[in-house]
């Protein structure tokens, strides 16, 4: 099969969080399998232009009369085809959906509908047309309304996060350049505004969210965001597949980020790491460090977080956190920082070189989560033999079993600090029984998450939509 997929983020050109990393994967991995893949995204202000660029396209233009060019680039690590759309007008500017992580381009229903235009034009121009678009959150959400008369492409809409919809006034609906038949509760209309959301939701041929747990999670009141009651009308074409990472980029055993590269079968250099880890984050290093790598907001699970790290901090325990986020965390952060310096290291903002030394330099990775659709971050922990300490709730509950039930990592149910300290004190009593704990470390490095166990469920999706779409 032909599959092209299209997002506003790629790793490593542009990303704000784990759809970048899995569009910056997904595609090798099912290159891998024998597919051809490649991915589009925007040109952003921000991309530095890669050495072997390409310029393919200058005077492409959309349904609508609008021009953009397209250069065509390899990615670094997977080898696919990346293509870059450039519009000045809609991308030359800081940021990605604003000028900071914490603001939005008022514009940014005109820049992704010109993007989902746009998708849809190169799809025609290519010498050998996809068989599969596969669109990634609120961004694309209008690819599938576009093709929803074509003959050509079968559309795939998978969601990240349901949290983030794309949901704008009415008034501004002319420029999607959509008939306004689509807008109304069995079209586009959502609550008075309308969503780009929705409209993947409702035509794409089939839906996949990250995990089987969130598929399942956002049929509900509770984690369906508004958008339940369209997932229960599409749900026989709504499937959760778990997020995968690339094993040959997250290899605790090549990587040159690291002090010392080790393995499963020989942890003993990791100690290098995590000496390494305590001389950069200004940590005293003698307790046990917990790291996490995260978006500081409260899906996050920071305000749970916070209360416990006063009171381990006291008692000895290292944190190790790098992000980025809303404010009142940033400062919150900020002030543990200060009142517990040499236990608490913060670094705000995201550096991939910080996050690889975190994840196999700390004893504990961190997922608090009041909800979380996938989460890689315990995976990439598992994988450097970070022991993973999480709230069950959407991927980690796929991905994490507590180690009284035969997993390896620590679970608490409860969003409330008083669980999560108690599931601390379980990981921090094994902890102190130093010769059951490399045990544990080995045996999280043991678990496979690699996209090779997961591209298997994407091509039988794949070859239901194309199914779908023929019957229709």
């Amino acid at each position: 099969m032909r599959i092209l997929f299209a997002a506003s983020e790629v790793s490593p050109y542009a990303s704000t969080g784990g759809l970048a990393g899995v569009t910056g994967s997904l595609p090798a991995a099912l290159a891998g399998c024998g597919h051809t893949a490649a991915a589009v995204m925007p040109f952003y202000g921000c991309v530095d232009p890669p050495e072997d660029m390409v310029w393919i396209g200058n005077g492409l233009s959309t349904s609508a009369g609008e021009d953009f060019g397209v250069a065509v680039t390899s990615h670094p690590v997977g080898g696919f085809p990346v293509y870059l759309v450039r519009s000045d007008e809609h991308f030359s500017r800081p940021g990605i959906y604003g000028p900071d992580p914490e603001s939005s381009y008022p514009d940014n229903h005109r820049r992704f509908s010109f993007f989902c235009r746009a998708v849809v034009s190169l799809c025609e121009a290519l010498p050998e047309p996809p068989d599969i678009v596969h669109c990634h959150d609120w961004q694309t959400g209008l690819v599938p309304v576009y093709l929803r008369n074509s003959i050509g492409p079968a559309v795939v809409f998978t969601v990240h996060n349901l949290h983030f919809q794309g949901n704008f006034p009415r008034d501004v609906y002319p420029a999607t350049r959509l008939p306004w038949s689509l807008y109304g509760m069995k079209g586009l209309e959502f609550y008075g505004d309308f969503s780009f959301m929705k409209g993947g939701l409702l035509f794409a041929d089939s839906i996949t969210t990250v995990s089987p747990t969130y598929s399942r999670e956002i049929r509900t009141g509770q984690f369906g965001e508004g958008m339940e009651g369209v997932l229960a009308v599409r749900s026989r074409r709504l499937t959760g597949i778990l997020n995968g990472i690339d094993h040959r980029n997250w290899d605790p055993a090549s990587d040159p980020a690291l002090a010392a590269n080790f393995s499963r079968d020989s942890i003993s250099s990791r100690h290098r790491c995590r000496s390494e880890l305590a001389v950069i984050a200004g940590l005293d290093g003698r307790g046990p460090v917990a790291g996490m790598v995260s978006r500081l907001t409260r899906q996050k699970g920071l305000d749970l977080l916070f209360p416990v790290m006063e009171t381990l901090a006291r008692e000895g325990v290292n944190f190790a956190i790098l992000g980025t986020g809303e404010r009142s965390y940033e400062e919150e952060l900020r002030r543990l920082m200060r009142r517990y310096s040499g236990r608490v290291s913060v670094k705000l903002g995201y550096d991939d070189l910080m996050a690889r030394k975190i994840f196999a330099g700390s004893d504990l990775v961190l997922m608090p989560s009041r909800f979380e659709p996938c989460g890689l971050a315990q995976m990439i922990g598992m994988r450097y033999g970070a022991v993973p300490l999480v709230r069950n709730t959407g991927g980690l509950a796929d991905t994490v079993t507590d180690l009284d039930e035969g997993g390896c990592g620590f679970v608490f149910r409860s969003p409330d600090p008083v669980s999560l300290l108690s599931a601390f004190r379980r990981a921090l009593d094994l902890y102190n029984r130093r010769n059951r704990w490399p045990w544990l470390v080995k045996k999280c490095m043991g678990i496979d998450n690699s996209w090779a166990s997961r591209t298997a469920s994407y091509e039988k999706v794949y070859r239901e939509a194309i199914a779908y779409r023929r019957a229709r």
